[in-house]
């Protein structure tokens, strides 16, 4: 274990199955795992943790950390950072221990990008041996800017991960929102121009991310919503005549190619088929 003034630096190995209590006590606290897999508490939650995931702790907090043993063994470091430390590593840009207090994912995994966790193993093999670094010139300096580093970086991941995540939750926001648009209007003529100024997002985009999702265009999804509801109209026993309008189509020759197209048969076919099914 390294104490140096503010701040510890701990690397924990385990080689066989063990529970540890990891108390934060008065430091704000990092924990990087540099080898191995196991299992953190916190209360009822439960997280797998493998290589290169971090966890960060406020003051106050604990974990429970559980290994289960196996053919690799488990290592940590953990980094523990008192208020005063993060004060002086702050310079009048940032805040440090505000940052720690507004990053999202304290209590989850997050897995570092390839980067920034290159750095941050890099970063964590030099504070193990900074107490044997002290006799070397301009040490102070040295010793704080690897920290900084280290901090900054772990905060980074942190921001990462939250920005994915927004993103992730944006993309199937703006899907949920389409469909339900469509199914307002599908009545009406549905164009990209007008997906793209209903929901400020290019055309482009609303047909490649429609497309990654759902497998087909966003015109095609169209289609064959107003043909569901077309067949509903039919087994209602509407007109053919009238089907075609109720189902937004704007002509009777169009209604009939895509009907005939998806379903194999003619519409008057399917009307067919339903009364003789109603019949058997």
């Amino acid at each position: 274990m390294v104490c140096l003034p503010d701040y510890v630096v701990k690397v924990l190995q385990f080689n066989q199955t063990r529970s540890k209590h990891l108390f934060a006590g008065r430091y704000y606290s990092l924990v990087l795992i540099t080898r191995g897999t196991a299992h953190f508490r916190w209360g009822n939650e439960r997280w797998c943790c493998n290589t290169e995931d971090l966890f960060l702790f406020k003051p106050g907090e604990y974990a429970m950390l559980d290994f289960a043993g196996g053919r690799f063994p488990l290592e940590l470091l953990w980094v523990q950072l008192s208020p005063c430390a993060l004060a002086t590593l702050s310079d009048e840009t940032t805040d440090l221990e505000m940052s720690f207090n507004v990053v999202p994912f304290r209590h989850i995994a997050v897995h570092a990008d390839s980067e920034i966790s290159m750095l941050m193993k890099s970063l964590a093999r030099r504070m193990v041996t900074l107490p044997n670094e002290r006799d070397n010139f301009g040490n102070s300096l040295f010793e704080e800017s690897v920290l900084k580093m280290f901090v900054v970086l772990a905060l980074r991941a942190c921001i990462h991960a939250e920005q994915h995540k927004a993103q992730g939750s944006r993309k199937h926001f703006m899907m949920d929102e389409l469909f339900l648009y469509i199914r307002a209007h599908i009545t009406e003529e549905i164009t990209l121009e007008q997906l793209e100024q209903a929901f400020f997002v290019s055309r482009h985009h609303i047909a490649r991310e429609f497309k990654r999702q759902t497998g087909q265009t966003v015109h095609r999804y169209i289609i064959k919503a107003k043909l569901d509801l077309c067949c509903h109209y039919i087994e209602q026993g509407r007109p053919i005549t009238e089907v075609y309008r109720l189902g937004g189509f704007g002509g009777y020759n169009h209604f009939f190619r895509a009907f005939k197209q998806e379903y194999g048969m003619t519409p008057k076919q399917y009307f067919r088929s339903v009364q003789k099914d109603a019949h058997a």
